[in-house]
């Protein structure tokens, strides 16, 4: 009988966890799988990040033609802004899981392939004394494949001391302001509008779309900004930042559709 409920109990345990996104419940991820494919495949996608790094090129150059004191830095955010971690993505719409599930091991492959224009404009930046530093919301666990990754795909200063990941918080400020202690931050570059300050964290689409018009003249001068309609804070923000099933998910999406 002691065993019989063992079992039982397992069995219970399994199927709670097989309805949680992530455990094993199977996700429908189809409204991923145009964003997918563009972010793959579109000549358009190519063509925005070598503007954006073409752009930032150009505002480097302005930048250090002035006479400037003390040292210099980029700071650049890595997924979906250095490193193309689509192949993942592709993952979960073909494999019906969602984030977590499997990351850990596509970060461990260190085979992310370079955003387009990225390698060259870093390399150009660290050419002309300016220093890169990486601030990521990856987990510190996931340094070493991280900085393997970096080096593999030929980017500068791929090291412990310019990778700043994710310790007790997601919020990229702390990071910002403790590199502003001993660099001034020229440029910073992303894909989310919290890589750039901590005014947009945590806040609604509204509000995000206000404090962007806000800020206007800060883009494509300090703030470059690269595509990436897979995922971000742009989505999270539609879900009041909630963990929400599938479907209440697909709920928000069109309730968040404009006609007119």
């Amino acid at each position: 009988m002691r065993n019989t409920a063992k079992i039982l109990f397992a069995f219970v345990v399994v199927s709670l966890f097989n309805n949680v996104p992530g455990f094993g419940q199977k996700i429908n991820n189809d409204h991923l799988l145009n964003a997918t494919i563009w972010y793959q495949r579109a000549g358009e996608m190519k063509a925005l990040c070598y503007q954006a790094y073409n752009l930032a090129q150009l505002r480097l150059d302005q930048t250090i033609s002035k006479p400037l004191s003390g040292k210099l830095a980029i700071v650049v955010d890595i997924d979906e802004t250095v490193l193309d971690n689509s192949p993942f993505e592709a993952r979960c719409i073909i494999n019906k899981t969602v984030y977590p599930k499997g990351w850990s091991e596509w970060v461990a492959e260190s085979n992310a392939l370079a955003i387009p224009g990225a390698v060259e404009f870093l390399n150009y930046a660290s050419s002309k004394n300016v220093e890169v530093f990486y601030i990521s919301n990856r987990k510190v666990e996931e340094k070493e494949a991280t900085i393997k990754n970096l080096k593999h795909a030929g980017f500068p200063m791929a090291d412990d001391t310019h990778l700043m990941l994710k310790t007790n918080t997601s919020n990229k400020e702390e990071r910002r302001q403790n590199l502003l202690k001993t660099h001034k931050i020229i440029m910073l570059i992303g894909d989310n509008l919290n890589d750039f300050t901590d005014i947009f964290e945590r806040r609604c689409p509204y509000e995000r779309n206000f404090i962007t018009d806000s800020v206007r003249n800060e883009f494509g001068k300090r703030f470059i900004v690269l595509p990436n309609p897979m995922y971000g804070d742009w989505e999270s923000s539609l879900f009041d930042y909630q963990k929400l099933t599938p479907e209440e998910q697909a709920k928000l999406r069109k309730e968040f559709l404009r006609e007119n």
